[in-house]
């Protein structure tokens, strides 16, 4: 039982590390000091190193969160005829709330990022093929072509925050609007999120 218990206890602090470096990465950016991660979770900065060799680690266990949350709200919109533009929304509200993705998986030093984009893409394709079948996506648009706007979303909230000190809610909603249009055939919504 002790080890079963040790098992349980272990699970449980990496599910709080986790949890604490999204909120903290969301909210400062990967370079948050890893103390204040770990100060977060209400656990050791042993107990992180324990669990996450370094910072890329961390970072990549958060990405994987981020798309097992994906694929969660892909499969609950399986049968929604909207479900593309409600998966695509969700997609951008990430991208949106999470600019140090960007930064993070741009550099390179990301294990793991190539699996997480054909998990995320795997997620899209039945919600964009039915999309497809209803006409409510633009013919010749793919998996691929909407994956590409998160980038672009990435480069819009680097120029806003480098302008005006963020992404102003006017800027990403006409983001999102113009992203929307290029995608489907449907008006976006007007609600700042459709998932």
């Amino acid at each position: 039982m002790p080890a079963e218990r040790t098992r349980r206890d272990a699970a449980r602090n990496r599910d709080l590390l986790v949890a604490a470096a999204r909120r903290a990465f969301a909210a400062h950016g990967p370079d948050v000091p890893l103390e204040d991660i770990a100060s977060e979770a209400g656990v050791s900065r042993t107990t992180l190193h324990r669990h996450f060799a370094h910072r890329e680690a961390l970072a990549s266990a958060v990405l994987e969160q981020n798309v097992a949350d994906i694929e969660a709200r892909a499969a609950d919109l399986a049968d929604a005829d909207d479900g593309a533009e409600r998966l695509f929304h969700y997609l951008l509200d990430v991208q949106f709330e999470a600019p140090w993705l960007g930064r993070v998986v741009a550099d390179g030093r990301m294990p793991g990022t190539a699996d997480l984009g054909t998990r995320t893409a795997a997620a899209l394709d039945p919600l964009l093929d039915r999309a497809r079948e209803r006409g409510r996506v633009h013919p010749g648009v793919t998996t691929d072509d909407v994956l590409l706007t998160l980038p672009m979303v990435m480069a819009v909230q680097a120029a806003t925050a480098a302008t005006a000190g963020g992404g102003t809610p006017s800027r990403v909603g006409a983001t999102r609007a113009l992203l929307h249009r290029g995608v489907f055939t449907t008006e976006p919504p007007t609600a700042p999120s459709a998932g």
